[in-house]
């Protein structure tokens, strides 16, 4: 009886071929399937990679907003020792020249860096330039303070072998809502201004009548370089009148040059182009000369930058660190700016 069914498979007979004879034998992945597989792998690469930049970001952003925190104890530890905060910009230094200590200068006991500040000699002056005299603090401006430094911003100013190279700030004391810098900015040639740290400023704890929740003490701005424009640390020329150009086209009229007066050059001088900024403009935003020429003789607008996407960290007077969006309402951005301007702040509103 399995006698047709021997001869069937004899004759090869394809109803009854063995199953493993009807199925043909493959090599290995078509040339589309490999393409697939491959394109499958890279998108999942890119995927980490932009998982991991955020995350490195993320922790950078973490570090910027915890040097602003060490800031700030310092500010308060500062005013409940001496009474004040520091002052702005001021200080002593030689007669003929305007005093142009920093904020940051006078914080260094209270960051646990007392032997620089003991190092310093305020009789002198807060730069390099001017020599001999500048050079009486050669050792001290030429260190680096890394909590002085945000994390998310490389540091790529001049040439430590430069004889004039400082140390530099990514830091910014709150000067006001108004475009002062030194002492003749202003129309009375007082340097004052509303915000907590203007020209030999000594303001206290208690004449922040706006609330120390309410008042922005520190931001950060992005520090410059001469070998790219960047609207983010750049400086821009403008008329005295130039506020709103300064708002609108930045990079579109003359970009400050001048080789020592680069964004952060230095931590120690309170210079508005180093050390301060002002609550005119969003974050973001660019920043100009108004009218003048060169850093000691212009009324300066200065904004809050930083390499933060979307905004910048702002220290308040509190302590506290927030982030602001560069969305942020520019009526909500200049109250807080001002010590005493009478405004109500929702903290929902930035």
């Amino acid at each position: 009886m399995f006698i047709p069914y021997l001869d069937s498979l004899n004759r090869g007979d394809k109803q009854f071929k063995p199953i493993e004879a009807r199925i043909a034998p493959r090599s290995g992945f078509t040339l589309i399937e490999l393409l697939v597989v491959v394109s499958i792998i890279s998108l999942l690469l890119q995927l980490l990679l932009v998982a991991t930049q955020a995350a490195r970001e993320t922790a950078r952003r973490f570090s910027c907003a915890n040097n602003l925190k060490q800031i700030g104890l310092a500010l308060a530890n500062y005013e409940s020792t001496l009474g004040a905060y520091p002052f702005g910009v001021g200080g002593g230094g030689p007669k003929d020249l305007v005093a142009r200590w920093s904020p940051q200068s006078q914080l260094l006991p209270f960051m646990e860096q007392q032997p620089l500040f003991n190092s310093l000699n305020f009789s002198s002056v807060s730069w390099m330039k001017d020599t001999p005299i500048g050079l009486l603090n050669n050792t001290a401006l030429k260190t680096v303070v890394s909590g002085f430094l945000c994390p998310s911003d490389p540091d790529e100013i001049g040439d430590q072998e430069d004889p004039l190279w400082t140390a530099h700030n990514s830091y910014r004391a709150n000067a006001g809502t108004l475009p002062y810098n030194l002492l003749n900015d202003s129309p009375d040639r007082s340097g004052l201004n509303n915000g907590p740290f203007y020209y030999q400023s000594s303001t206290r704890s208690a004449s922040v009548v706006d609330g120390l929740s309410n008042t922005a003490f520190f931001s950060e701005r992005c520090l410059g370089t001469p070998e790219f424009v960047d609207p983010l640390a750049d400086y821009y020329y403008q008329s005295k009148d130039g506020l709103e150009a300064c708002r609108t086209s930045p990079g579109f009229t003359a970009r400050f040059s001048g080789n020592l007066e680069w964004s952060g050059q230095r931590w120690a001088d309170g210079n508005v182009f180093y050390t301060r900024y002002h609550h005119i403009l969003t974050p973001l935003s660019s920043s100009c000369l108004l009218g003048g020429s060169q850093d000691y003789n212009s009324p300066m607008l200065v904004s809050s930058t930083s390499r933060h996407p979307g905004g910048v960290n702002l220290l308040l007077g509190d302590g506290s660190v927030r982030f602001a969006k560069e969305t942020i309402s520019p009526s909500v951005w200049q109250a807080l700016g001002t010590v005493s301007g009478g405004e109500v702040i929702g903290q929902d509103r930035y």
